[in-house]
């Protein structure tokens, strides 16, 4: 069977993405990250303990505030298209699945390492880390399937959607249509996406790694396909091991 490349950008069928203002990348920038923390800090006066539910419904902010801010100011504006953003025509192929998984696991360990030493390197602690994993899995303490299943759909497969749909899609492709040197706008778009993750230092260090790569995966196949799968995977590893270490503790209890 014969190879299938990625598409290209001539393979889309698309051009260079029209050069937009700046006025559009403030109103990218304000409204995707000023509704999700508008949105968020009602969920947290709503829920001032962490919990599963309260964490579920921080996903579906962050999937609603960057993916609604996609739509509404991209797509609905005319500033670019559903082909534009690397989503049609639809063209799959299971290499691409392998491809982008394999990219991801293949990260994870030098990602890790970066982090730590980068957290351990700035605060000298992982306070924060643990701060953010707790809030990942809504305060759990223990394991169960419901946290799980519902931990994975949140942070495993929504927010992966929804930040490269904003990332990618819509910040990447505005840099795109401002530049031609491919490593600026990668390393603009790639910044951005770890600065947003600012709450824990280790997370900025490796979002920064995972946000080149899919910005560069973004530039050479021009469909958002392969840095979707290369965030899920990324996200759902980060999920399947954070509730594997419960499960550990919960068998082994004399080691927590």
């Amino acid at each position: 069977m014969a190879e299938i490349e990625p598409p290209t950008l001539e393979a889309q069928g698309d051009t260079k993405p029209a050069p937009q203002s700046w006025l559009d990348l403030a109103l990218y920038l304000l409204i995707g990250f000023g509704s999700f923390i508008l949105l968020s800090g009602v969920v947290s006066a709503l829920f001032p303990e962490i919990s599963l539910g309260a964490s579920f419904l921080l996903f579906l902010a962050n999937f609603v505030c960057l993916g609604g801010t996609t739509y509404l100011l991209g797509v609905r504006r005319g500033k670019i298209s559903w082909q534009g953003l690397g989503l049609r025509p639809f063209r799959w192929s299971w290499q691409w699945l392998l491809l982008g998984a394999g990219v991801a696991i293949l990260l994870l360990p030098g990602r890790a390492a970066l982090g730590l030493l980068v957290q351990m390197f700035v605060e000298g602690n992982l306070d924060s880390l643990q701060a953010r994993s707790d809030l990942i899995m809504g305060g759990a303490l223990e394991f169960s399937w419901i946290g799980f299943f519902s931990t994975l759909l949140g942070a495993g497969i929504l927010v992966p959607i929804s930040e490269e749909l904003y990332f990618r899609g819509l910040l990447h492709t505005w840099f795109w249509g401002k530049t031609e040197r491919v490593w600026l706008r990668v390393l603009a778009s790639g910044t951005i996406f770890a600065l947003a993750h600012a709450d824990s230092i280790s997370v900025v260090a490796a979002s920064f790694v995972i946000g080149l790569v899919n910005a560069y995966a973004y530039e050479r196949t021009r469909s958002l396909f392969i840095p979707i799968i290369i965030h899920i995977t990324t996200n759902s590893a980060a999920v399947l091991l954070l509730y594997l270490s419960l499960a550990f503790l919960q068998l082994f209890p004399a080691l927590s």
